[in-house]
């Protein structure tokens, strides 16, 4: 998380108009990225180096202010087809080379599990809106446990473009608006305005949505703002002794700043102030030629070189990061982390030497008109967006084949009986039916797939060839129910129906909780279905169905609160709902009273919630949670069918003991004489491990949640215990 950068030779005005480089912006500079840099190699012992971001933004709204009013004072207006070619020139060609070069390692070591999802943010970092993607993700729960992007640092840079477009939009608006008030004082009457605005909703978006509020420009702009007015504020003469204590205590500020905050804060809102406020008395002080200031440490060659390649080291240290366990196979270690420094800087030093500098000085473009550096800028940014299309589309035409097979396996699955066995014409490959042969019985072929191969009462041989996967992994995570999922955070309640009529059916059954509650639904609405049942999906991401909180942000546990409420009130007063099926995810963490033991707490808060349904509700499922897989359990199935492994769910297995951790809520299900506990585990699990992939189907969607074509094989099982539901 960081900035994109200005370059180091620019004016202050606190010169007297000549260009110098400043030793302390430099040193600033040098600060902030070694600041990002290390909390993302070392995120727990540099809690708040995300900080690092703030400083930049705020260089930037200094630097590029004070250029602007220069301008203006010298000729009454903004040329604004020039700035635009310059902020071009000076930052596109080091990072479109930096996104070629994450294409090509995606290519070459990231699983194909992984390449829409990386692809489509690199489109979004070419097009300078990473920001606003990952905001977009941040509050769609299914997109939330996305893989880390190796480009999404690049959502800084978005936010800086965007504000280097509309930036000098405002100054132009001010002067033509403010002409009878003075041009400066115009500037500055807008300016504030702006930086107010974007700190007030800084503070109130923060508070409503902190994930969003991280990445959006509107939370952001006062921080560039707050530089852009300081370059208005006379140049600091005289105070020699107040400018160099201000300037340590500037710097102070910001390293208090990354040592204090963390991953809890509410950021940016009112904590920004700390980063952005010690970059502005560093500005302030203008400490180069102050004596007592932090130039003499400042001025040594290491700090002004990091100070110079800024720029560069942060376009590629986190690509590094995100790409090298790939690379090596295994996750980044100490020893990992300090031999990727200097592979950073060399690389930085390389594009700084090689790309930033030609293209910055290239006489083509900088005595020729801005139109050939806006040409040239469309033809980088298609040369990076086409190729990550190509490799996406790619993708997407695997995806969409591999989910018709599993579609249409696990339509046929889903109907096996109780020995096991479905007669279908699917074939083997999973195709499709047909005439294959000269006769009926021919063409009639087992179909045993999933949870099947491992039945306990009479598995069957699975109908795929060892090393075939449905869905193939790049196709896992669109594999998982999600229509009916309630979004987390907001007081809306939407139940959805499913199943036969409610006047034609034998009764309604429920489904709520969380998350982990609901990918159970294709099961539960096979069974709907063939058996004459409604139903009713009442579920919400992060909110499962009890009394207790959860620890996680306020906004979160009170929308979560407020939705049990009303999914209790819609059980009371439905008089058709008499089935409940339950689930949650285990290894939720509860908000036990001091001195209470969580676990015990938690289990007995479920129970609570079971206790409490209404009398007509004769029988309560609850859905034990499917074992603990690998973190990247998909992308682990994936590397070894290219290594060309025939058995993947064996390869990424977890040992029993570490995916079996305690399920709470089926504890609550296993003391309360209402509930009835379903507990699959023995369909992912043997005595030793528990795998990922079962009968030739992919077990998880992600970190934790079920595919659909691996819920469909499970009827038959869920059914047998379910009787409410299957009884004639």
């Amino acid at each position: 998380m960081t900035s994109t950068m200005v370059p180091g030779r620019a004016a202050s005005p606190a010169t007297t108009g000549a260009d110098r480089i400043r030793v302390d912006i430099q040193g600033l500079r040098a600060l902030a990225v070694l600041l990002v840099v290390a909390y993302h190699l070392f995120p727990g012992r540099l809690t708040g180096g995300y900080a690092g971001v703030d400083v930049f933004f705020v260089i930037s709204g200094f630097l590029i202010t004070s250029h602007l009013v220069r301008e203006v004072d010298a000729t009454g207006g903004v040329r604004l087809a020039h700035f635009w070619a310059r902020r071009a020139r000076r930052l596109l060609p080091a990072s479109m080379t930096v996104l070629i070069a994450v294409l090509v390692a995606v290519a070459v070591w990231v699983p194909r599990a992984l390449w829409g999802e990386f692809t489509r943010h690199v489109i979004a970092a070419a097009a300078y809106v990473e920001n606003l993607v990952l905001a977009g993700d941040s509050v769609d729960y299914l997109a939330s446990d996305n893989a880390a992007s190796p480009v999404q640092h690049y959502w800084s840079l978005a936010a800086e473009e965007q504000f280097y477009v509309v930036w000098p939009l405002l100054i132009v608006l001010a002067l033509w608006l403010g002409a009878r008030f003075g041009r400066r004082r115009a500037i500055a009457a807008a300016l504030a305005l702006v930086t107010g605005a974007s700190f007030a909703a800084s503070v109130v978006w923060t508070a409503a949505s902190p994930a969003q509020a991280y990445f959006v420009t509107p939370t952001r702009a006062w921080e560039f703002g707050a530089g852009a007015l300081l370059a208005l504020v006379p140049a600091a003469t005289g105070l020699a002794r107040g400018r160099a204590a201000a300037a340590w205590a500037g710097f102070a500020v910001i390293v208090a700043a990354a040592m204090l905050l963390d991953d809890a804060t509410p950021f940016p809102g009112v904590w920004a102030l700390l980063p952005v406020v010690g970059t502005m008395l560093v500005l302030w002080a203008d400490g180069d030629t102050v004596a007592g200031a932090p130039t003499g440490l400042l001025r040594v060659r290491p700090v002004q070189v990091t100070g110079e390649l800024s720029y560069s080291i942060y376009l590629w240290h986190w690509p590094l990061i995100i790409l090298a366990p790939f690379v090596i196979r295994h996750d980044l270690g100490v020893t990992d982390k300090l031999v990727l420094i200097p592979l950073i800087g060399a690389l930085a030093y390389a594009s700084w030497r090689w790309v930033e500098n030609p293209a910055r000085r290239a006489r083509l473009l900088t005595a020729g008109r801005p139109r050939i550096t806006f040409g040239l800028t469309l033809v980088a940014m298609a040369v990076v967006i086409a190729p990550a299309a190509i490799m996406a589309a790619s993708v997407e035409r695997e995806v969409d084949a591999s989910l018709a097979q599993a579609q249409q396996l696990a339509s046929a699955a889903s109907s096996v009986d109780d020995g096991g066995r479905e007669q279908s014409s699917i074939t083997a490959g999973g195709q499709g039916a047909g005439a294959t042969s000269g006769s009926e019985a021919e063409q009639i072929e087992v179909v045993c797939i999933g949870a099947a191969t491992r039945d306990p009462q009479g598995g069957c041989e699975p109908t795929l060839p060892p090393g075939e996967v449905v869905p193939v992994p790049a196709a896992a995570k669109l594999d998982s129910p999600e229509d009916c999922l309630g979004d987390k955070g907001t007081r809306r309640f939407d139940a959805c129906e499913f199943g036969v009529p409610l006047d034609e059916s034998r009764g309604t059954v429920a489904l709520v909780g969380d998350s982990h509650a609901y990918h159970w639904l294709p099961a539960i609405e096979d069974l709907a279905h063939e058996n004459g049942w409604h139903g009713v999906v009442m579920t919400r991401a992060s909110c499962p169905f009890t009394p207790a909180d959860r620890t996680l942000e306020p906004r979160i546990v009170d929308t979560c609160r407020w939705y049990d409420d009303r999914v209790a009130r819609e059980l009371e007063e439905r008089e058709d709902i008499t089935v409940v099926v339950m689930g949650a995810m285990s290894s939720t963490r509860f908000a036990a009273p001091p001195g209470a033991d969580e676990r015990a707490f938690a289990r007995d808060s479920f129970r609570a919630a079971i206790e409490a349904l209404p009398e007509r509700v004769t029988d309560v499922y609850v859905m034990r949670d499917a074992p603990i897989p690998l973190a990247d359990n998909v992308e682990c199935v994936e590397r070894d069918l290219r290594a060309g492994g025939t058995d993947p769910g064996r390869a990424c297995a977890v040992p029993r003991a570490e995916a079996l951790e305690p399920d709470v809520l089926a504890e609550a299900g296993e003391t309360s004489p209402r509930a009835t506990v379903v507990d699959l585990t023995d369909l992912y699990c043997d005595d030793a491990a528990c795998e990922p992939v079962v009968g030739n189907v992919m077990v998880y969607a992600d970190q934790g949640h079920l595919t659909r074509t691996w819920v469909h094989s499970t009827v038959p099982q869920v059914g047998r215990v379910m009787t409410a539901l299957t009884a004639g």
